[in-house]
């Protein structure tokens, strides 16, 4: 049985319905050597359990490749089958070198803009991939060599960062409540995140109570792209991975990140982020209530774009890195009333920012990016 069978075969397992035979099949074609099959077994696998996927990858024809050594890497850090942050930050590098401009930018999320780490790496980027360096509006005034103390510095810069934790630098309700992160996310993530996604904007809806399908409607009148699974990447699993230790829940109980973008004059009228179970039935089956609420701003507002709490008489002024959380019911399930707010209209320039909700219970998003499995 060569590729191309087992593909045919897959095709036609997965037009009948058959997922798991289709996924059979793609294994097997992962294992004679199609990269693109070994990848998509893989993932397909890791939220369930990710030993399993780095092992399988480890097994294939083309485990040799950088680019599979880079997702086997990414599957294992983020599915704690790999803890050694060293050998996470020596990897990164490593594959880099090999041409994976991918884990280059992974590794600028671990430096600080403007130091001569950031700078050095940016220069690796802009050899392998000039566009891209432009896209992401890279500076680097480093020359591209392969200076081993640099590398080195860069390696240990990435591994600190990796085992960073967070703490408030400012709690605005102790009831609630609302706690504020400064510089959670970097000029250059933000940048990223942006960039790389925006081209999935569309504009922002909310819940009909009586169909539970999305509708337009004046009350909310930004744009927003959904970042499913099929389109998460080393660096929006490692925001998931923050706001999960921020707000101290399961990354499995978070909803999709999404990106937003309110041009001047868009707003988000006051409002609950909690469901109604009844009038939200269909939102409320996936995972049950929001529990909580993460407001990740991506670009500083000079004029306006304030996140509201009327009734706390609160507003937050949206600054670039800046991660805000507050709770949306109680422990024992019921709206906190004091968690109504509203996103207030830029009015001179676009605001960005990602918003992530938290659930009571796992989430289909959830399972498949990062799975219900615990490690021991």
């Amino acid at each position: 049985m060569n590729i191309e069978q087992c593909i045919k075969n897959a095709n036609q397992a997965h037009v009948s319905g058959n997922t798991d035979e289709a996924m059979q099949w793609i294994k097997q074609a992962g294992e004679l050597g199609d990269v693109n099959a070994a990848l998509d077994y893989a993932y397909f696998k890791s939220g369930e359990n990710p030993g399993e996927s780095v092992a399988f990858l480890q097994g294939v024809e083309c485990a040799d490749k950088p680019v599979v050594q880079f997702h086997k890497l990414q599957i294992g850090y983020f599915g704690d089958e790999i803890t050694n942050t060293e050998l996470v930050a020596k990897t990164l590098l490593a594959l880099g070198n090999k041409g994976v401009v991918e884990a280059y930018l992974v590794a600028l999320s671990y430096l600080s803009v403007g130091s001569a780490t950031f700078s050095y790496v940016a220069s690796r980027v802009f050899n392998l991939a000039p566009n891209i360096f432009k896209q992401l509006n890279l500076n680097s005034t480093a020359q591209a060599t392969n200076d081993e103390s640099v590398q080195q510095q860069v390696i240990q810069e990435i591994s600190e960062s990796l085992d960073s934790v967070y703490e408030p630098s400012n709690v605005l309700d102790k009831l609630l409540p609302i706690k504020v992160y400064e510089s959670i996310l970097s000029e250059y993530e933000c940048h990223y995140i942006v960039t790389k996604f925006s081209a999935l904007l569309q504009p922002s809806m909310i819940v009909d109570p009586l169909t539970g399908e999305g509708r337009i409607d004046s009350v909310r009148t930004s744009y927003v792209a959904i970042i499913a699974p099929n389109h998460c990447d080393w660096i929006t699993r490692k925001l998931d991975k923050v706001i999960s230790q921020i707000t101290n829940t399961p990354k499995s109980n978070g909803e999709a990140l999404n990106l937003l973008r309110y041009e001047p004059g868009q707003q988000y009228r006051p409002h609950y982020d909690g469901l109604n179970e009844i009038n939200d039935a269909q939102m409320f089956k996936d995972g049950k209530q929001r529990t909580k609420t993460a407001l990740v701003y991506l670009n500083t507002v000079s004029e306006g774009g304030e996140t509201l709490f009327p009734k706390l008489n609160i507003r937050i002024a949206p600054i670039s890195g800046t991660v805000v959380v507050f709770s949306n019911t109680d422990e024992n399930g019921n709206l906190l009333l004091n968690s109504y707010h509203a996103g207030a209209p830029p009015i001179s320039q676009d605001k960005w920012l990602v918003t992530k909700w938290i659930r009571e219970c796992p989430t289909i998003y959830g399972n498949v990016v990062h799975g219900t499995y615990t490690k021991g």
